[in-house]
This record gives C-alpha cells, sequence and structure tokens, in this order.
C-alpha cells in the first residue's frame, strides 16, 4: 500500500510539472550590429546587453550592448497562435495563449520590440474585449510598457488607465470633465481608441442622467470605426436601443401610435425611427450572428 502510494504522489508530482509550469525558450532573431547583421537564440537578456548564440546547439556564448545592436525578433509559433484566437474573437482562449506566450519568452522582456511584453499587451487587450476592468486594472500593474514598439498601443495604455479605470469605478462626473478637455477632446487617435473613448463618454452622460448628450457620444463610438471596434460598436447599439426605449419622448409617441394624436414628426417619432435602423442593422451585420435582447424588438412593432 506504501509502495502504491509513493508511485500516486510521484506521479502527481511529475504532472504537476509538465502542467504546472511554462517552458521557457530561447527566442530567435536578427541581430543588427555597427559592423555585422547575422540570425541568432538569445539565451539571456536585461537593459543595457543581451548574451546569444548562432547555432541552437552550440555551447559557445557572445555578448552585445543593445545601445549598439537592433533586434528584430521572429515572431514565435506561440503569439501566432494566440493572435489567430484573438482575431476571431476567442478572446479567453487568446488570452489563456498569450499568457502561456508572455512566459514562455519572459528571458527577453526588456529587450525592446519582445513577443513577452507584446503578448502580455495582448492579455490587457482581451481582458478589456471581454469587460473584465478589474483583471485589467490587476494586469496594469506589473506590466511594464517600455519595450513596446507601436505608439498606438502607449495610447491604448493610456486610455485604459484614464477611460477605462473611470468606467470601472463608476467616476462619471470625472470622466465628463476628462472627455470635454482639449486635450483629449483635439488629441489625434486611431478610430478603434477614438470610438473608446466616445463609449467611455457615453457611459458617463448615462451615469450622470443625460441621456441625450449619452446618445451623441455612442453614436460617436458607431462612426469612429465600424468595422475595427466591433465589440465597442455592439455595445454601443445596445446602450442607444436601451436609452431610447426608456425616453420619455419615445415612451409616449408608443402610447399613442395609432392613435389621432400620434405625430409622425415628433422627436418621439423620430426616436422610434432611430431604434428601428438599430435593430435592423443588427439583425443585418452587427449582431454577428448573435441574437438582439428579446426587448429591444418592441421597435419593430412600430413601421
Amino acid at each position: 500500500m506504501k509502495t502504491f502510494l509513493f508511485s500516486a504522489l510521484s506521479l502527481v508530482s511529475a504532472f504537476s510539472f509538465v502542467f504546472g509550469q511554462t517552458e521557457t525558450k530561447e527566442p530567435f532573431a536578427l541581430i543588427m550590429t555597427e559592423g555585422d547583421s547575422f540570425s541568432a537564440y538569445i539565451v539571456a537578456s536585461s537593459k543595457l546587453s543581451l548574451r546569444y548564440r548562432k547555432e541552437k546547439q552550440s555551447t559557445t556564448f557572445k555578448n552585445v550592448r543593445l545601445a549598439s545592436t537592433n533586434v528584430y525578433f521572429i515572431e514565435p509559433a506561440e503569439y501566432t497562435q494566440a493572435m489567430e484566437l484573438f482575431r476571431a474573437r476567442k478572446y479567453v482562449e487568446a488570452r489563456d495563449q498569450f499568457t502561456i506566450c508572455a512566459a514562455t519568452y519572459a528571458k527577453v522582456d526588456e529587450v525592446p520590440g519582445n513577443y513577452s511584453t507584446l503578448a502580455n499587451y495582448f492579455v490587457l487587450e482581451c481582458h478589456r474585449k471581454l469587460g473584465d476592468l478589474n483583471a485589467l486594472d490587476t494586469a496594469l500593474e506589473s506590466f511594464i510598457a517600455g519595450p513596446l514598439l507601436p505608439q498606438q498601443y502607449h495610447a491604448q495604455i493610456e486610455i485604459y488607465k484614464v477611460f477605462w479605470d473611470a468606467v470601472r469605478t463608476s467616476a462619471w462626473s470625472r470622466l465628463v470633465s476628462i472627455a470635454v478637455d482639449p486635450e483629449w477632446e483635439e488629441k489625434k487617435l486611431a478610430g478603434e481608441l477614438r470610438a473608446q473613448v466616445s463609449y467611455c463618454t457615453g457611459l458617463a452622460y448615462e451615469g450622470n442622467k443625460k441621456p441625450g448628450m449619452a446618445l451623441n457620444s455612442y453614436n460617436g463610438a458607431f462612426v469612429a470605426d465600424f468595422a475595427a471596434s466591433e465589440v465597442i460598436t455592439r455595445k454601443a447599439a445596445l446602450a442607444c436601443l436601451r436609452i431610447l426605449k426608456n425616453h420619455e419622448d419615445v415612451v409616449l409617441a408608443m402610447k399613442l401610435y395609432g392613435s389621432e394624436e400620434y405625430d409622425e414628426n415628433s422627436n418621439g417619432a423620430f426616436l422610434i425611427r432611430e431604434g428601428i435602423a438599430l435593430v435592423k442593422l443588427w439583425d443585418k451585420s452587427l449582431g454577428g450572428g448573435e441574437k438582439i435582447p428579446a426587448e429591444y424588438k418592441i421597435f419593430l412593432k412600430y413601421p
């Protein structure tokens, strides 16, 4: 019995080692110095230098200073797999795969352009896409953005910290004051980033009981970048429908519909038509095959 127990414990230990730890790998990169360029496997690195070997099985190592070197990492298979999941909108699976990639290549996470930092960035993006703002906040605490090369990613991180954190804490008045600040109102942002700013601002106006201004902001999220920001676009559409359905002018127009008192030129009738257009857009393309919540189908009763 003791022998069996010892064997079972040994198996558990072995499986824990295999599945509980991520194997680290040597990143493959093109290294360009002042007088040479070559591909190599990076064994270790710091902010100032890196150690490499030119052949995978070689026992000869060399060091080079990063100040006089350009390093171009070759995209690893783990990152490619994670990005395929991300583009397929499988954000839970992508988050897990990016986490594995980040741990696998962590030995170069201080070198600019490394795939460990890039993978951790997309872990943040997966949290945002999934709407898990608490997980996003926690992950941001240990995230070091310095090695990221694309400036748009740095702008995204700033939006995490300013806009999404205000949404996380329901700091609506603070968020409205930030949104109307010329620093953000006039800042040049890629469409996907502007869509996020507009959506968060819409939430802030809605939280401050200003539905008209919230609708304008949500519409801004729509037009900023319809194709690239599908998650934001859908959230903005549902937010618009939520506001429209409960708008006092809409409630009155629906009550009067079909009677002599109903006015097709009223604000309520106009907003009903807006709701109808949104529902049809959702069914046609916006929903991506997902059914619209049943409560918003009420708009289709008023053609």
